[in-house]
């Protein structure tokens, strides 16, 4: 069941939320402004309607959010380094991490103004800054087509879905992930993608489209053009509360993904402001929020009980999510331009 959320409830729970965490903080904000990147979607909906009301309540100061993807915050403070920075809060998935700490973009995170960050599971925990929450690829497959969940990424192969896979371009972290995780199943490494390229010329004949970004694919799934195909647990639970059918299932090879983060600017105009907005993000009752529908964020603080769709397809407990499977980002970072240009050459045709 799609539990729907009255908007001037949470409005009013997130402010009341806000101003019984740190009343004290009002008074020395009122004239600042905090300016913070924030995810398109439902990252974007959480901060401004859960976070941001709660946020002006505790500390007073106004707050800014700048819509706009991991890679082309990267590209921006790159362009501004040396100058003030056009945001002092940066959100990034672990592939953004690694370049921004290489290119200095970003500050080491001040563990000591950050009462809620000793909370997390200890697999969130970074020097650069909390992980606020992680995305988590399986199988999404439509029911009213699909009525026994899939077990396996084999399951795609299956010539009863000729022409109805979809797939995503690997200019997406989805895209990406994706290929890496198919790789890794085939016996490939990071220093050889062949095994999956070779798979996913087989995988050729039952694929009916690829999306060119997450917008396009999201677009796939509504108009119904696909019934099964690699996606990320929190972007079906989004079309699920636009009542497309859509269903989300781990495959027995496991659960795979990566973190999103959030870190204070390298010469950011509020960062005290910056540590306090990003520690909100891992307070408990926050997370416990924006757990919910509309927004589906998988907690990353251990005092956060998993509830809802989450322990329904993806983990029971924290120590399912801890044994969630990552990448090596610092090897696939380098070879990203490589690799899309490969699979726009061979497999998007």
């Amino acid at each position: 069941m799609i539990v729907r959320i009255d908007r001037r409830k949470l409005l009013g729970g997130a402010a009341a939320l806000g101003a019984g965490l740190a009343m004290p903080s009002i008074g020395r904000a009122q004239s600042k402004t905090l300016v913070a990147a924030t995810f398109p979607g439902t990252w974007n909906e959480a901060d401004s309607k859960v976070v941001g009301p709660a946020f002006k309540a505790k500390t007073g100061a106004a707050l800014t959010l700048s819509i706009i993807l991991g890679g082309d915050q990267v590209s921006r403070l790159t362009a501004a380094k040396g100058n003030k920075p056009p945001f002092d809060v940066a959100f990034f998935d672990t592939p953004q991490v690694l370049d921004a700490v290489k290119d200095g973009l970003i500050m080491e995170y001040p563990v000591a103004k950050s009462p809620n960050f000793a909370g997390l599971i200890p697999k969130f925990q970074d020097k650069w800054g909390p992980k606020v929450t992680m995305q988590v690829i399986g199988i999404g497959y439509n029911p009213k087509k699909i009525a026994t969940a899939p077990t396996s990424w084999d399951d795609l192969y299956d010539p009863k879905y000729k022409g109805r896979v979809g797939l995503t371009a690997l200019n997406s972290q989805l895209g990406i992930a994706f290929l890496a995780e198919l790789n890794r199943l085939k016996g490939g490494t990071e220093e050889n993608f062949d095994p999956a390229f070779k798979a996913l010329k087989e995988l050729l004949p039952n694929v009916g489209a690829i999306g060119a970004n997450l917008g396009a694919f999201a677009t796939l799934w509504q108009q119904e053009q696909i019934d099964i195909a690699p996606y990320n647990f929190n972007f079906v639970q989004t079309l699920k509360a636009k009542d497309v059918p859509v269903e989300f299932a781990i495959p027995k090879s496991g659960a795979a993904g990566w973190e999103t983060s959030m870190h204070i600017v390298a010469g950011a105009s509020e960062p005290d402001l910056a540590a306090e907005y990003i520690d909100m993000h891992i307070d408990p009752a926050i997370q416990a929020q924006t757990m919910k529908p509309p927004f589906d964020a998988i907690p990353t603080s251990a005092k956060v009980p998993l509830a809802g769709e989450i322990t329904k397809s993806l983990a029971k407990t924290h120590d399912d999510l801890g044994k969630v499977k990552g990448f090596d980002w610092a090897k696939l970072n380098p070879q990203r331009g490589a690799l899309i240009e490969r699979f726009n050459r061979e497999i998007k045709v």
